[in-house]
């Protein structure tokens, strides 16, 4: 059987099923390819029937997933000035802030180079990391001290009970074959009453739903599940997290993914005249339309803050 024809199925049962519900059957919504061009191999974007999160098929291994991320992927290693890794990570200090966490001891999951931690406040904050990533890791701890950094998952890590007071996911869940046993492991090593961040691309954004398979955020196959407030908040609630803070406004993805999107539809290689004139003249609206958009909740990068409970 030709992979176009499994995936064209509504019903055919993947590998293993839904991490989150266990379901083997799905709707598919619609394809895509890898924007970075590794291959030409279409991918599934399907709809789980059991819980509705949204998947991207076939299913991979890590080890088979590791050749679609180049070496750059999770950040460069070399070494910006200090004043660009507070501008670049203002977006996320701020969301900390807002939400009243201003010290403790932190682990920030799926930590690439280290910037965000090393954008934090070092005599406030007793700063962790996880990355899969060996070069990214091995730059993150030698940025934030020896030993402060693991280069693995966060199951692999096997950190003590209750040891921290945020853990943190940025951009970081939607890359994982099991999110839920991720969050339930964050769970457990979240002090009670601490708190989880989660940012991820948001699956019911009208970035979503204008593009379908063409929208830059899907990053299929990287990204293993694409999520909406109702499905995450699910999830975090299954896991020992209740919700108490949310955002769809995001500065550094929001206007960049929309720009993006429209490049791929309108500008490709085999684009007319016509559509790459359109592109051009959309450039100046891009940031004023994708803010009023995320003003009414429908931005497409969705950042929650939860608490343990």
């Amino acid at each position: 059987m030709s992979m176009n024809a499994q995936l064209e199925s509504y019903s055919k049962p993947s590998i293993a099923g839904c991490e989150l519900c266990g379901a083997i059957t799905a709707r598919e919504l619609y394809t895509a390819t890898d924007r970075l061009r590794n291959s030409d191999i279409p991918f599934s974007i399907v709809a789980c029937a059991g819980c509705g999160v949204l998947r991207t098929l076939p299913e991979m291994s890590e080890r088979e997933l590791a050749r679609y991320y180049p070496t750059d992927y999770w950040g460069d290693t070399g070494e910006p000035a200090d004043d660009w890794i507070k501008e670049s990570q203002s977006e996320k200090t701020k969301f900390l802030a807002e939400c009243g966490l201003t010290k403790g001891r932190i682990l920030d999951v799926g930590c690439g180079s280290g910037f965000f931690l090393r954008a934090l406040d070092q005599i406030e904050w007793d700063r962790f990391g996880i990355e899969t990533g060996e070069a990214a890791a091995t730059a993150a701890n030698r940025a934030i001290g020896s030993g402060r950094v693991f280069a693995g998952t966060l199951i692999e890590s096997a950190c003590e009970d209750e040891a921290f007071d945020v853990v943190t996911f940025w951009s970081a869940l939607e890359h994982m074959n099991e999110p839920r046993a991720n969050l339930i492991e964050a769970r457990r090593i979240i002090k009670s009453g601490g708190t989880l961040i989660v940012q991820v691309p948001n699956a019911a954004s009208y970035q979503a739903r204008w593009f379908g398979g063409n929208w830059f955020a899907l990053d299929a196959p990287r990204h293993r599940y694409h999520f909406t407030l109702q499905t995450l908040e699910r999830l975090l609630s299954l896991a020992g997290f209740k919700l108490y803070r949310t955002t769809f406004h995001s500065k550094a993805h929001n206007a960049h993914s929309l720009r993006q999107s429209l490049k791929s539809l309108l500008y490709a290689r085999n684009a007319n005249v016509i559509s790459r004139a359109l592109f051009l003249a959309a450039i100046p609206f891009i940031k004023p339309v994708d803010f009023l958009m995320s003003a009414t909740g429908q931005g497409a990068t969705l950042t929650v803050a939860a608490r343990a409970v």
